[in-house]
């Protein structure tokens, strides 16, 4: 008996009862997923870029008082911080989804993109062109348990 796991026991539903994913989505959609997401990542970096650069001008500026005779108010040098936290901040933010934008291309290369990973079921268009970086459908995120039906509802209260 082997201890390799075949492909399709490694893209088995592991929470509930064993299913394997029987649906995806096309190639062409998958492609059209692809172009979305690779949209997401060049604004992301174009928004990194911009916060990388604020965080230089506040640190210069925090290097220019410290030459200075006389420093500026406390208070001020106070926000001056609290703006350098919440630049920090907001750069691990897009780092972050990023990571999750380079994870949804791999998720493509692989042909899983768009199938929930606590069903197995396909996650409804709608939602990936919202969150293109969603691994749930919307019913498990919502409801937390896989649709009886198999299909993944965006439905309004």
């Amino acid at each position: 008996m082997s201890n390799t796991v075949s492909r399709d026991e490694e893209l088995m539903n592991e929470k509930g009862p064993k299913t394997y994913i029987t649906v995806r989505y096309s190639d062409e959609e998958l492609e059209q997923f692809r172009a979305i997401i690779i949209r997401e990542r060049t604004n992301s970096i174009d928004e990194l870029r911009m916060l990388k650069d604020r965080l230089e001008d506040l640190t210069s500026a925090d290097r220019a008082e410290d030459s200075m005779v006389y420093s500026m108010h406390m208070g001020e040098q106070g926000s001056e911080q609290i703006e350098k936290e919440k630049t920090y901040q907001q750069i691990n933010r897009v780092n972050d989804y990023l990571q999750k934008l380079d994870d949804a291309i791999e998720r493509i290369n692989n042909k899983t993109y768009g199938i929930c990973k606590e069903c197995g079921i396909l996650i409804a268009k709608e939602r990936l062109l919202a969150v293109p970086i969603t691994t749930q459908s919307a019913s498990y995120k919502i409801h937390k348990r896989c649709p009886e039906d198999g299909i993944d509802r965006i439905v309004g209260r």
